[in-house]
């Protein structure tokens, strides 16, 4: 199975770095074919501009752009690549990271990751899954009960960026309270890590 890995933190060291290091050694410990996007290295440009915005003229979405930028172009021809899409991010401020946030509003653009006139974009993602293992420094609610919190970067996340596309989301995993963890429990988190991808098909 190929894997994108899209990975929103700037520190070289901390958890979120071990899951990213952990996801790719055990993926391809596994046979995996692995691809990493790291955003903050690439020095992705999160800024959508007016030309790429869809708007309306005479009833119909249109662009002043005709196609997609460059840099947009090659982050959708890996994910047409790809079987598995694997997403690691923190949570700041109730939200992810400003670049991911970008990535998505500039690579999940109408006409590829969407469209309210054609059938393409199901088609090209008919097979496709995605996994998202995401850090938060507040607690997960009792026994790991979703909060507001989860619930709503779930909706923003995992649920609406495949929302109209057809791509199975195997999961949402949340990881709480993590400037309060022992190195014991950190570690068992990066050890969680590596027995849920051990499991994938």
């Amino acid at each position: 199975m190929k894997v994108l890995i899209v990975y929103a933190h700037p520190r070289e060291e901390g958890l979120n770095r071990g899951i990213l290091n952990m996801a790719v050694e055990t993926l391809e410990a596994n046979n995996h074919e692995v691809t990493v996007r790291d955003l903050y290295k690439m020095n992705f440009n999160p800024v959508l501009q007016a030309e790429e915005t869809i708007h309306i003229e005479e009833g119909k979405f249109v662009r002043d752009n005709t196609d997609y930028p460059d840099d947009v172009k090659i982050e959708q021809q890996l994910i047409l690549e790809h079987d598995l899409l694997l997403y690691i991010f923190p949570i700041w401020w109730n939200s992810y990271p400003a670049i991911l946030k970008g990535y998505i509003d500039r690579v999940f653009a109408h006409g590829f990751a969407y469209s309210f006139e054609d059938k393409e974009a199901f088609k090209r993602f008919e097979g496709k899954k995605a996994l998202f293992f995401t850090t938060t420094g507040q607690p997960q609610g009792e026994n790991g009960v979703e909060t507001d919190l989860t619930k709503a970067i779930k909706i923003t996340t995992s649920n609406w960026m495949f929302n109209g596309n057809g791509v199975e989301v195997l999961d949402h995993v949340f990881y709480g309270r993590v400037p309060y963890l022992t190195q014991e429990e950190l570690d068992n988190i990066i050890l969680d890590v590596k027995y849920r991808l051990e499991q994938l098909k």
